[in-house]
């Protein structure tokens, strides 16, 4: 089938006002207030992809994000007002306010993300073997943008993950910049899917902008995925309107023209998606009520971040001594033991 329902079309149309108006709000809070004191990557303008995998999510599907991963956030179902509360460094938010935006995770939603480039699928990859391995439902998304592929990490995992035919999406966001550098100042290739296909992985190139198509593209991917079809690499086409980190003003940074932004921003996916669901029957008055809740939500969690606590001292002590030490490490902190013997396990590690 190669068209959408109303409903599907609403939901989708939902998803992506919350991103918009979610990251809009914060990036304006952030700047005029100075509450969040953690790093903020925006994904105003890139909200296609996340918006176009929500209904396609399980709960038992996970999500290994980049940095820009408020987005992803929100599709996987993680509670808005959890996130708002982790930004301002709240006990309440969904790391206890000690991850802040570029690690924003959410354990019982299966959401993760981090700031090392590449890293995602790295741990992706071994996620979607664990899966496979176990015999276990459910596929696992990495989410990188273009500079991941110029890292050697990205390359060994793609390589594994086709090898052992595991469940695993890697959506890369072009957004056509590795920070503040564009393509052809970091490499002779042009084209990321190229780049993949001699690890005899499927590839394909969409356009993120068109969040609709976008949707029914990813679902037949998604659909091959969970019969066993194996790994699949997604290049998706999109772009930042904001700037790179914060509400920094890119005029001064002089990377990309205001031409170039204004020609993106006619291609703006929302008005297009907010289009398609009228057409599609969802009426006006529907549309602003949706709207209005979405203000009313984002309103109230930022209300409850502002008068939640922060984290007592004994949270942010457990959070570096995790009571799970090999017994030498034990010795050697508290001045038993004279040296410390490499050859022991570490500690056992868990999320935020």
């Amino acid at each position: 089938m190669n068209s959408i329902d109303t409903t599907t079309c609403f939901s989708l149309y939902r998803m992506g006002q919350l991103i918009r108006r979610t990251e809009e709000i914060l990036l304006d809070e952030y700047a005029a207030k100075q509450e969040m004191r953690c790093p903020m990557h925006f994904c105003i303008g890139q909200e296609g992809a996340p918006t176009a995998l929500a209904p396609l999510l399980r709960s038992d599907d996970s999500i290994v994000s980049h940095y820009r991963s408020h987005g992803y956030y929100l599709a996987k179902g993680a509670p808005l007002t959890e996130m708002i509360a982790e930004f301002h460094g709240k006990a309440t938010g969904s790391n206890g306010g000690f991850a802040g935006s570029m690690e924003l995770a959410h354990e019982e939603a299966r959401i993760y993300s981090g700031a090392i480039v590449g890293g995602p699928i790295a741990i992706a990859m071994g996620i979607a073997f664990a899966l496979k391995y176990r015999a276990a439902p459910g596929i696992v998304i990495a989410v990188v943008g273009d500079g991941s592929l110029d890292e050697g990490v990205s390359y060994e995992a793609l390589n594994l993950a086709a090898l052992h035919g595991v469940p695993l999406l890697t959506i890369c966001e072009n957004n056509l910049y590795a920070a503040h550098t564009p393509e052809p100042l970091r490499t002779m290739s042009r084209s990321l899917v190229e780049r993949v296909k001699p690890f005899g992985m499927r590839v394909e190139r969409f356009d993120g902008m068109d969040i609709v198509r976008l949707h029914l593209q990813l679902r037949d991917v998604i659909d091959e995925i969970r019969a066993g079809g194996g790994p699949r690499f997604v290049e998706i086409e999109t772009y930042r309107f904001c700037g790179h980190v914060g509400p920094e003003n890119d005029d001064w940074l002089e990377y990309r023209t205001a031409a170039e932004i204004a020609a993106w921003r006619r291609r703006d996916p929302l008005p297009a998606l907010r289009a398609e669901a009228l057409r599609l029957g969802t009426s006006e008055q529907v549309l602003r009520q949706c709207e209005a809740e979405i203000e009313n939500d984002i309103a109230e969690a930022l209300a409850a971040a502002r008068r939640d606590p922060f984290p007592d001292f004994h949270s942010s002590l457990d959070q570096v001594w995790a009571q799970s030490y090999s017994p030498v490490v034990t010795e050697f902190v508290r001045g038993g033991e004279a040296a410390f013997d490499s050859r022991q396990a570490e500690t056992r590690l868990k999320p935020y």
